[in-house]
């Protein structure tokens, strides 16, 4: 581990050690929370990081990139804090704390599953406790934290989130992305069983044969596993984005694709969703910790559609 990695990781223990005291105080200690974040979350090392991001992604001025990323952080303290309540979060915390913006698309997720793709928005573990108390057998794609050079310093932290929100997925599991046999053994029961399967798309990615991915000024790539076997298999694919309204409350944004023809087509449908989410709640992608990294656009996003 490089000195940054061990800084980050000693920095991300503190970070919910801190949060853990937090969570021992009555009430929900919103304000407090967030504060935390914006003093104590290990991205703080990055903040001019993010800032460029808001300034390359959203136009921002320095001010408004400043008050971006403060609402970002902010979001990061409302989840560690929110994890060590994960064993309280039940159907009725779900009607009380969530706004779900298409309940229509809910109802077809409980009786049809199928591929949920969401985004790092910090709070991504608390979506598979949202929907698994909302009536869908939930499923989900993560990496263990043993694989994790930082499993010495924040394991113990991991299990709770991974443990506590599993034990809320009314039905499902976690498949480890490192146990490659489990991992597809899991997603072909998942999606007979019809249950909901929910996966992380956003991370970029080598070059591979699909078209680039254009999003905000950058284009790149992203893995495509999990998307061409739910294409294969012919289940329903759902695009869901659990934000936090920085209030104590969530968010629950969902949108269906239909007649998908190619995985392309698919990825650069959730990266449109994930802008315009970002339109109303602009601190809600963790992703803008890494997209002022991400390559210029070289060419027009119009121009390679019309090649394919």
């Amino acid at each position: 581990m490089d000195p940054k990695e061990l800084a980050f990781a000693i920095a991300s223990r503190r970070f919910f050690q801190g949060a853990q005291w937090l969570s021992s105080l009555p009430g929900q200690q919103i304000k407090l929370s967030r504060r935390w974040g914006r003093i104590a979350s290990p991205y703080v090392a990055d903040r001019a990081q993010l800032e460029l991001s808001y300034v390359q992604g959203f136009g921002a001025t320095g001010q408004l990139a400043k008050a971006f990323t403060d609402q970002w952080l902010a979001s990061h303290g409302l989840f560690a804090r929110s994890i060590f309540a994960y064993s309280a979060m039940g159907p009725e915390w779900v009607k009380k704390n969530v706004k779900i913006e298409r309940p229509d698309v809910l109802e077809k997720l409980q009786t049809q599953g199928g591929l949920v793709l969401s985004y790092h928005s910090h709070h991504h573990n608390t979506l598979g406790i949202v929907l698994g108390q909302s009536g869908v057998p939930t499923w989900g794609v993560a990496a263990t934290e043993k694989a994790s050079p930082m499993a010495p310093y924040t394991g113990r932290f991991m299990r709770i989130i991974n443990g506590d929100s599993e034990a809320k997925f009314g039905g499902g599991k976690y498949l480890f992305t490192d146990e490659p046999r489990n991992l597809l053994r899991g997603l072909k029961q998942a999606f007979s069983s019809q249950h909901a399967v929910v996966s992380i798309c956003d991370n970029p990615a080598p070059a591979n044969d699909e078209a680039p991915i254009f999003f905000r000024g950058k284009q790149f790539h992203v893995g495509t596993g999990v998307v061409d076997m739910a294409l294969e298999q012919g289940v329903p694919i759902t695009l869901a984005m659990l934000c936090s309204n920085l209030l104590g409350g969530y968010e629950l944004h969902l949108k269906p694709i239909s007649n998908a023809n190619s995985v392309h087509e698919v990825l650069q449908t959730y990266f449109d969703f994930l802008d315009e989410i970002l339109h109303q709640t602009p601190w809600a992608w963790q992703g803008l910790h890494w997209f002022s990294g991400l390559p210029q656009a070289t060419r027009l996003r119009q121009a390679i559609l019309k090649s394919e």
